[in-house]
Formats: structure tokens, sequence, C-alpha cells
């Protein structure tokens, strides 16, 4: 059967985990992913606070009402939910400081991920040290936990990576002369994302607000700029096009992304496809455990400098992957350390060459003691990536 979320079991030992790295009477967090790390319970983040509570005995929350009935889901095993009615009309900072009372917390020390509750959506409260008389310490455990996955996120991660090669499938079938990508990817999300919610079942829950599947595309001139939000410019014919499609289970993210042309491509565009397509592999075959990251990305450069090409680059080679799209390591010759086991990683180095397009495949991948394992397995090649006309 396939495994949709993290086990209970798991949440049990992350807790314990985090405790004796803090080392203190209890813990605090604030961070929505961080909190659905540490106890799988996850909610819409926005000015309304929420704080978890931790220590070797008890796990208490503090939330508004409107998430009240998440909180208290029997899954995640929170002992005691404490509710306060909505922000600014409330003071969701005194019932924190009332939750490390009840925790037996306040009059020690407190191991946070912040000295409060962020400032998002307007939000402007009083810190935890200033509501405690106990000593407030900010220390960033969970992050360093996320580095590495465990069996369970890769497993959860492969599964979303199958549906994300479904929906690049799907969108690849839907791009033609004259479309507009924001119509074509919409056509794609609910094609696919059916397809998924069919499959999977009532077993399926997103931990979030973004469909299933989630498919975007940039082509000709906007694909030459990474981070463009043009997605209104129709497609023509000649043009590049660069994919990216997303996808999560268990709240867990992959990442796939595929260059296309729109019929016969030029000599440039031919040129230019191969030389990306080899640095991707080069940056495969420079992965494994303990390699340094800097090297990963050292030996794309190296070959992009041979083929006279680095100047039309734009970012580092790639980034761990999880809870988040965007998560350290980084595949960067400015970060220090060396691979892990049980790493992830994007893969995508990119060329963006003015007047004839952007050019850039990405890949999900786990990072093993003598390599990698692809988790996603799209075409790369340009004859399957070149759209008929």
């Amino acid at each position: 059967m396939v495994r949709l979320s993290v086990p209970r079991q798991e949440f049990d030992r992350r807790q314990t985990e985090l405790l004796d790295r803090a080392d203190a009477d209890g813990v605090v967090l604030f961070d929505a992913l961080n909190i659905e790390y540490v106890s799988g319970m996850f909610h819409a983040a926005s000015e309304r606070p929420v704080a978890l509570g931790l220590t070797e005995d008890r796990v208490e929350a503090v939330v508004p009402r409107l998430e009240k009935a998440q909180a208290e889901r029997e899954e995640f095993e929170i002992d005691e939910v404490h509710v306060y009615f909505d922000y600014p009309q409330s003071d969701p900072m005194g019932l924190v400081a009332e939750m490390c009372q009840s925790l037996e917390i306040g009059n020690g020390t407190v191991v946070a991920d912040a000295d409060g509750s962020p400032p998002r959506n307007g939000y402007e409260g009083t810190a935890l040290s200033q509501r405690i008389p106990g000593a407030v310490v900010v220390e960033d455990h969970i992050t360093d936990m996320r580095e590495v996955k465990s069996d369970t996120e890769i497993e959860l991660i492969r599964e979303a990576s199958r549906w994300a090669n479904l929906g690049l499938n799907v969108l690849t079938g839907k791009i033609e002369p004259g479309r507009y990508p924001t119509i074509a990817c919409q056509e794609a999300q609910a094609e696919a994302g059916k397809a998924m919610l069919d499959t999977l079942g009532a077993e399926y829950e997103s931990t979030d607000r973004r469909p299933p599947i989630q498919c975007r595309f940039t082509t000709g001139d906007a694909t030459v700029e990474p981070h463009t939000n043009d997605e209104s410019t129709p497609v023509r014919a000649g043009d590049n096009i660069v994919s990216v499609v997303t996808s999560a289970i268990g709240g867990y993210q992959t990442e796939l992304e595929r260059t296309h042309i729109v019929g016969e491509p030029s000599d440039e565009q031919r040129e230019f496809f191969e030389i990306m397509k080899r640095s991707q592999e080069i940056a495969f075959e420079s992965m494994a455990a303990g390699v340094e990251y800097s090297a990963v990305e050292a030996a794309v450069t190296d070959y992009y400098e041979r083929e006279g090409v680095a100047e039309y680059t734009q970012h580092h080679v790639g980034h761990n992957i999880g809870l988040e799209g965007h998560e350290r390591p980084f595949l960067d010759t400015g970060y220090e350390g060396v691979l892990r086991a049980g790493e992830l990683y994007t893969v995508e180095p990119g060329l963006y060459v003015p007047d004839v397009g952007g050019f850039r495949h990405s890949d999900t991948v786990v990072v093993t003691d003598d390599g990698i394992d692809r988790l996603t397995y799209f075409p790369r090649d340009l004859e399957r990536l070149t759209i008929p006309v």
C-alpha cells in the first residue's frame, strides 16, 4: 500500500530528538512548518499566532478558535489545546505564557524557534521572553533535523514524484502555438489532479492550499528570466518552453522541470540544450555521500567555462527540498560541508541566453552512499521534448 503520511511513531521520535538537542526544560515552537514537522499538526499560517509546547511528558498547543478542531484531531496527540478567539482582540501570547506554566517550564529555560510569533500578515505581538519569568533561548534545531530525510520522507517524495511525472506528461500535451501558458497549466492541473485524487482516494490529504499537482511554464523571451511571472504571453512556434511541475504527498514536495522546444529546434537551441543537459549529468555524476557541496557546482562551473557559456548562468546548481520547496543545504560553491546519504536535492543547472531562450531541467534526487537515486524520471532528451507544430 502506498504511504501518504508520516506515521505517529516518527513524530514521537522527532519530538524526542528535538528535546535531546534542546537540553532545556521544554521547547516552544511558533513556525508553522516546525510545528507540522514535530507533531503532524498543519494549519493555515496567518496573523493569528499558533504555538506548540513540548516537554518529555506532555504536548500542548495554543490556537485561535478557527484552528481548534484541527488541533484536536486524535492523530496529532496533543494533550491540551488552549484556545483564544482571534487576534488582535485576544492576547494569544498571554495564553502561550499560560501554556508554559501548564507545562511547568515558564520559570525555567525554554528553547524556542523564535522569541514569539513571527510578524506575519500584520501581527504585532510581544516577545515570549517578555511574558514568562524564565529564560528563552532561540535555537534553529529543527532546520538542522530536516536536512537529512528519513526513509518515510523519501518514500513520500518518491510518490509525489510519480504524480509530478504524470502532471508534466499531461501538461506537455497541452502546449501548442497560440495557447496561453496559464490556461494550459490550469487544464493540466485539473486533469492530472483528478487522476491523482481518484487513484489515492480519501487517504490523501493536502496540508496546504495548493492543488495536488501544480503546473506552470514560461515561453519565448520570458524563459531567459528564471523567476518571471509572465504566463500570459502565448506560445509561438520556435519558442523555448521551461516547464515546472510540483506535487506533494503528506506535505513533502518534489520538483520536476524540463526545457521543451516548440517545432524544429534551431542550431543554437540544440547547442545550448545539449550543454545544459550535459551539465545536469555532470552534477548527477559528481554527487555521493562525502562529496563537498561546493564540488558539485564547481564541476558544472568548470564545464560551462570550458564550453564558453558561464556568462549565461544565473543561479547555483540546486537546493534541498522537503516540507518546503527550498531548504538547506545548497549545491553552491559558497556552502561548506559534505553531502550525506538521505539528503534530497533539486538538481537544476541552467543557461539563460538572450535572444535564444532559457534552458533548464530540474530533477529531484536522493543522495546515496555511492551516488544518487533519481526520483523524477521524465525524458530529458531533445527529441522527446520537442513540441510538434
